[in-house]
């Protein structure tokens, strides 16, 4: 069965303006009334568990919010995993919640999207399974003001500079 907005909210509590859910029953038996709901998964986001399934805190925030479960991603607009406040959620396809992201860890150049080739600097993006070549560039800075042009052009608010 489907965990409903309404069993939902007859279990926890959610403060938009905290992203917090604390629990209005006791669960488990062990766990008291107004608890903080939820732990950190190995992934760096906040889990609950309610009738013995794990529901991702941003996504039970969505289905609290709005009634009904999100049809995408949840993104989190200013990269903080655990930050679920309601205006720090939003809804995203993949490609766009992609493109929320800061710069990969390996990545040797100091700019999202920007990568050494043959002595020049090179950008590119991904837009959902294809890869867009930006050209060449003398620069580091000039290869990444490329990418992050096509990155607005093409994700808009969620075009993150990395």
């Amino acid at each position: 069965m489907e965990l409903t907005a309404e069993r939902l909210r007859s279990r926890l509590n959610y403060n938009p303006s905290t992203g917090i859910f604390t629990w209005l029953v006791r669960s488990n038996g062990r766990v008291p009334v107004g608890s903080v709901a939820g732990s950190l998964n190995g992934v760096g986001y906040i889990d609950i568990g309610i009738d013995g399934k794990i529901y991702r805190a941003s996504r039970l925030a969505w289905l609290y919010m709005t009634g009904e479960w999100p049809q995408k991603t949840v993104d989190h607009e200013n990269l903080l995993k655990i930050d679920n406040r309601w205006e720090n959620l939003r809804e995203a396809g993949a490609s766009k919640n992609g493109a929320n992201r800061r710069k990969l860890k390996n990545n040797t150049s100091g700019f999202k999207g920007v990568a050494v080739n043959r002595g020049k600097w090179s950008a590119s993006i991904r837009v959902g399974y294809k890869s867009i070549w930006l050209g060449r560039h003398d620069t580091p800075e000039e290869a990444h003001a490329a990418y992050m042009a096509a990155a607005k052009e093409h994700f808009g608010e969620f075009a993150h500079a990395g």
